[in-house]
């Protein structure tokens, strides 16, 4: 049998404390959600019409889009026709965020000034959406510019 020999100091236990406290707790917890019915759907539905393809920097694997509603889903609770597009899953939250915009005078991408060190996103502003527009989708857009970008 070893003999187990224990150090005890103040500075040895205040790292025990500090290192037990920079770890992040687990588990699980049961929530209740609201969930947006019919989402799947609606991403299938894109899919089929556009194919695989981010309307910020075309072609991507299926897996990585997602179906980007261009409008509050959450205050509307509708999926509109021409209301969504295929976005990768960065850009999709970015574009919530209105960090990423489209400018439909011209349908480029906007990328806000607050993106400037990371040069995967810069590099897409001024350049044309990868998808074409509806009007449906115009309508969307310049709503998302407005709320986003004027009195920028």
């Amino acid at each position: 049998m070893r003999e187990m020999i224990v150090v005890s100091s103040a500075a040895t236990s205040v790292r025990i404390v500090d290192r037990a406290q920079r770890q992040l707790a687990g588990g699980h917890r049961s929530l209740m959600v609201r969930a947006r019915v019919g989402q799947g759907v609606f991403r299938r539905r894109l899919l089929e019409e556009r194919g695989a393809i981010c309307a910020f920097t075309g072609p991507a694997p299926a897996a990585a889009l997602e179906a980007a509603h261009l409008y509050s889903y959450a205050a509307d609770g509708q999926h509109r026709p021409q209301g969504g597009l295929l976005l990768r899953r960065d850009l999709h939250r970015l574009f919530d965020l209105g960090l990423i915009a489209v400018d439909t005078r011209q349908n480029t991408l906007d990328v806000a000034p607050q993106l400037a060190g990371f040069a995967d996103y810069t590099r897409l502003h001024g350049l044309p959406v990868a998808v074409p527009l509806g009007s449906g989708h115009q309508a969307w857009l310049a709503a998302h510019w407005d709320l986003h970008r004027t009195g920028r």
